[in-house]
């Protein structure tokens, strides 16, 4: 959780809850009727006491798990246990207290594939159909939704009293991932025209000791690695130096498989991380993505994050998860990435976190405030960013006895990017 040094909106963070569990809940988008049940599950098992909660408890509520239909309309049902959050999109319809109900709230659809919507006006009148975005799915008069290309819309049925809101989603077909960029830090020197090398003493937004310096003692590319190097040698104020470079504006992405071959260095205090920062607004409306970051205190654990403006790190409520492995995750090479996809599930967004190739952890986009930056600012390019910080927020007490042990070091391999195209 390390904060953006070029944009001067940045705020320190609160420290993470190490200890956080990543799951979901099951299903995850749940259709229903008045007077309905539906019991929930959670994806993976869980340590404490799971609570429960309803956004909305005139249309459904909520008790251990079992969600039951109160009213026409849509809430989020949140599981939470600890710090760890996953929430259930509900839609219900089907009341006498309404004059016009829908027998469906949500619709996903293959392109070309067709489904009947069915509206019922309690005083007789016509409804009429329409759609929002007729690129992406058409209704006829009778409520039939055809799918016409990828996106996400919404089709509205209006009576003479009201109107309903039916979101389609029309599935992308992807073919297979190529590989469209990789840096492989050959040679003797850093390609400045990839990337840019910060200079600045600002603690990264978080009460970080170091000063960041563009000075091979800090920051080089040597047996074909990029080395950042940690000191205690002092700069302007700061305590330590060290190395942090990011290619804003020279290699941005949005969307694909992004992975880095990482080892990180051994010490209390380290922090050391790999992430990817948004470009356009101040931070955190422009979104954060913590592929990983790791603390010389917890060996064995690397850790996960997405911020946004609705939940972030200076409000203590950004989503966060990790990965406790069975032995330390320092001084050895690891593969760390994420896999970001487009309209994955309904029309949302996902992002999922894996080591080694192996899932720990995915944040999905929430339906109900589907393409609103303030709360999902992933769907614009992101640019890369690479450092080693020590003490602040999260990397805690230093020990000055590390520089003793040897070269306090973040040595990265390779980083690589994939992504795919639409398939006809």
């Amino acid at each position: 959780m390390i904060f953006p040094l070029l944009m001067t909106a940045c705020q320190p963070t609160q420290d993470q809850e190490q200890s956080a569990v990543a799951f979901s809940l099951v299903p995850s988008v749940v259709q229903m009727n008045v007077g309905d049940v539906q019991m929930l599950g959670l994806s993976t098992k869980v340590n404490g006491t799971v609570e429960w909660s309803s956004s909305d408890e005139e249309v459904a509520k909520v008790s251990k798990g079992v969600v039951s239909g109160e009213g026409v309309g849509f809430a989020t049902i949140t599981a939470q246990v600890g710090t760890s959050k996953a929430i259930c999109s509900v839609y219900v319809s089907g009341t006498a207290g309404q004059t016009l109900t829908v027998n469906k709230y949500l619709l996903s659809l293959e392109k070309g594939e067709q489904e009947q919507l069915v509206a019922k006006n309690t005083y007789g009148t016509p409804v009429v159909w329409s759609s929002k975005d007729e690129k992406i799915a058409i209704v006829d008069q009778n409520g039939m939704v055809t799918a016409v290309s990828p996106g996400l819309t919404t089709i509205v049925v209006s009576s003479d009293m009201e109107s309903k809101n039916i979101n389609v989603a029309v599935k992308h077909h992807w073919g297979p991932y190529q590989l469209v960029w990789t840096e492989e830090f050959d040679g003797s020197e850093l390609d400045r025209t990839t990337w840019t090398v910060e200079v600045n003493g600002n603690g990264g937004g978080n009460q970080e000791s170091q000063y960041y310096l563009d000075r091979p003692e800090n920051l080089r590319v040597e047996n074909g690695n990029l080395i950042l190097q940690l000191r205690n040698d002092g700069y302007n104020g700061k305590p330590y130096t060290s190395g942090r470079i990011n290619s804003r504006g020279k290699k941005e992405f949005l969307y694909g498989k992004i992975e880095a071959r990482i080892s990180f260095p051994s010490g209390q205090g380290t922090w050391p991380a790999f992430w990817m920062l948004g470009n356009r607004g101040s931070w955190p409306l422009c979104g954060e993505i913590d592929i990983v970051e790791h603390v010389g205190s917890r060996p064995e654990f690397t850790s996960f994050a997405v911020h946004t403006q609705d939940k972030n790190g200076t409000k203590g409520t950004n989503w966060h998860a990790g990965y406790t492995a069975p032995y330390s995750m320092e001084n050895e090479f690891h593969v760390y990435g994420i896999e970001w996809t487009q309209e994955e599930e309904n029309g949302c967004d996902a992002i999922h976190f894996c080591v080694d190739g192996v899932e720990y952890a995915v944040v999905q986009e929430n339906i109900a405030v589907v393409n609103q930056k303030m709360y999902w600012p992933f769907n614009e390019p992101h640019y890369i960013i690479l450092n080693l910080a020590i003490g602040g927020t999260m990397g805690g007490r230093i020990d000055d006895a590390i520089f003793n042990q040897g070269e306090v070091l973040m040595k990265v391999d390779w980083i690589k990017v994939w992504q795919r195209d639409e398939a006809e």
